[in-house]
Formats: C-alpha cells, sequence, structure tokens
C-alpha cells in the first residue's frame, strides 16, 4: 500500500515543480491558461446558441408550410410542435453539426430523416419526411454513338446552390441559373465499350414533392455588395418541368417561396409568407417585412442570408375548359 502512495506523492510533487517552474519562466501563464479556458467555454456557448436557434428556426420554418401545418394543426399548436420536435431531436441526436458552410441545410436533412421515428399519435409520420423527398432518374444519350443510358433514381431534397456561383454566374434569372445546375453540370462518360465520350446527363422526375428545397451555401463574412448581387437574383415562384425533365402528368408544376431559415449575424430567423405579407420572425420578436421587393431590401438592410428556402407546390383546380384557379398556400 505504501508504494502507490509513494508515486502519488512524486506525481504531485513533479506537478507543483511544473507549475513554479511554470510561473518563474511567465508569471503570467497561468493567467494566459484560465483565459484560453475562458474563450473555449464562451466559444461553445456562442455555438450551442446558434445551433439552438437553426434548430428552432427549422422547425418554425417547417410549421409555416401548409402542407406540413395541416397534417399536425389538429394535434399540436405551433409552440407545441416545436418544443415536442425540438425535445425529440436533441435525445435522439448529439448536436455536432458544425453551423459553418451548409452546416444548416445537413441539420434540416437529419431533421427530416428523425422525423418518421417520432411519435406523434399521427397516422403516419413517414409521409411527413416524404413530402420533401425528390427521386432524379439520371440519363444520358451519347452524342457520338447515340447509346441510351439510364441510372437508378437518387434520393435528393432539392438542390445545393453555391452563393458565389450564383453571383459569378450572373444569371438574368433565378429559372436560369437552376436550370444550368440541373442540366450543365453533371457529366459522364458512355457506356459503351471503345467510346467514353463523356455527355451531360438529364435529370428525370416522374413525381412532384410537395415541397421543394433549395440550400444556399454562402462563405463567411460577405459584404453588402455580395449579399445584394446574390439575393437579388432569386425569385419567390418557378416552375419546376423548367428545371428538371419532367415525365409524370400533373398539370401543377409551379412552385412558390412560403418560408426561408435565415442567419442574421449569429442568430437564426424565420421569414414566412402569411396573410399575403412576409413576416420576420427573429427570437420572440415577430416584424412585418411586406412584399418580395422589402424581403429583398431587407438582406440587404440587415445583412440577412438566406440559407435554406422552402417552396411548395401550387395544387389547384381546373374551373373550364381553360381556366385555372390556383389554390392558396397559406
Amino acid at each position: 500500500m505504501e508504494i502507490p502512495n509513494l508515486i502519488m506523492e512524486m506525481e504531485s510533487s513533479s506537478s507543483k515543480v511544473q507549475e513554479d517552474t511554470d510561473q518563474k519562466i511567465d508569471p503570467d501563464l497561468s493567467v494566459k491558461h484560465d483565459d484560453d479556458a475562458h474563450e473555449a467555454m464562451k466559444t461553445e456557448e456562442k455555438q450551442n446558441a446558434t445551433r439552438a436557434s437553426a434548430l428552432d428556426t427549422i422547425l418554425k420554418s417547417l410549421w409555416k408550410i401548409s402542407v406540413f401545418r395541416k397534417e399536425l394543426a389538429s394535434i399540436f399548436t405551433e409552440d407545441e410542435l416545436v418544443s415536442e420536435l425540438r425535445d425529440f431531436i436533441l435525445n435522439n441526436l448529439p448536436l455536432t453539426h458544425p453551423m459553418e458552410s451548409n452546416g444548416v441545410y445537413d441539420f434540416l436533412v437529419t431533421i427530416l430523416d428523425l422525423i418518421p421515428r417520432w411519435n406523434t399519435g399521427y397516422d403516419d409520420e413517414k409521409s411527413l419526411k416524404t413530402m420533401f423527398e425528390l427521386y432524379e432518374t439520371p440519363k444520358k444519350m451519347c452524342n457520338r454513338c447515340k447509346l441510351d443510358a439510364e441510372y437508378p433514381p437518387e434520393l435528393a431534397y432539392g438542390l445545393i446552390l453555391i452563393a458565389n456561383s450564383l453571383r459569378e454566374f450572373k444569371a438574368n434569372s433565378f429559372l436560369s441559373f437552376c436550370n444550368h445546375v440541373i442540366r450543365t453540370t453533371l457529366m459522364l462518360p458512355c457506356d459503351k465499350e471503345g467510346c467514353g465520350k463523356r455527355n451531360y446527363v438529364e435529370r428525370v422526375i416522374n413525381t412532384l414533392p410537395s415541397v421543394f428545397t433549395i440550400a444556399l451555401e454562402w462563405e463567411n463574412n460577405e459584404t453588402e455588395e455580395e449579399i445584394s448581387a446574390t439575393t437579388s437574383v432569386l425569385a419567390s415562384e418557378f416552375d419546376i418541368s423548367e428545371i428538371y425533365k419532367y415525365e409524370g402528368d400533373s398539370v401543377f408544376t409551379k412552385y412558390r417561396l412560403v418560408s426561408m431559415v435565415c442567419l442574421c449575424g449569429d442568430q437564426y430567423d424565420c421569414m414566412a409568407y402569411e396573410n399575403n405579407r412576409w413576416i420576420r420572425y427573429f427570437a420572440l420578436n415577430k416584424e412585418v417585412i411586406g412584399d418580395w421587393n422589402s424581403v429583398l431590401s431587407s438582406f440587404l438592410k440587415l445583412k440577412i442570408r438566406p440559407e435554406i428556402l422552402f417552396f411548395q407546390n401550387v395544387t389547384g383546380q381546373t374551373m373550364g375548359k381553360n381556366q385555372i384557379v390556383f389554390g392558396s398556400l397559406v
């Protein structure tokens, strides 16, 4: 029993000698270590606060999508949904997702993957996830040997766009840039032996998702001019058949923007279209923004970076031979 005690005494003495030596070499060393630990703690607290803000904002933005809200409105209020789904996510996921780069979009995908395991009392939790799912079937035809090729469908939740590319491309419209990303960025070699020519791949969809998601991946610390150059290209509606090759039979291929997850400083805001106007939700506050042009102005004025945009499919019914009345999204 005496030997372990002797070892402990030697280790304690060695540690004390090292502390005394450090103090003689640099009297401020112990203070510096305390400062470093304090800064590390502050950084971790800041990151945790940002993650919590991102989680709450994603959940609030999902609730603002009417097709999502409709499935749960008989069970939850908005506050109850955010609270209960937040608790479920926190209990099933270590919050290790980085909030830099495209971390917030990865966070959304993880939430969608967890939702089918969420016991809400709702009959089919899977449908809450499937309304965001999009299956792309890559197809190509070699322009040299004319060989057709079709690949297995791939699951996606929408598009990820690089904000910097959106500025550099100098698209005259948001639609043309999305079209460019989908139709002119993926190339594969011909499958015919001896050919190998690289050809563009066309992405085909047969069914339309209820919600189409577009994520913007930003750099850090964009200037006001860069934020303006990016957001000024954004649009509040588009036709998905002009982006993908659509081989389904629905005539309702238009999508309208209904909510957004935005970063303002270190905190996330939700912007939602309600009662024919845009409203900004931040912290516990609510601010009426107005029309779409006012939203674009607020991005510049407040240095807000939209990171996730939720577009909902515009459904409707035929009223006459050539007349279609589109249904409300809110």
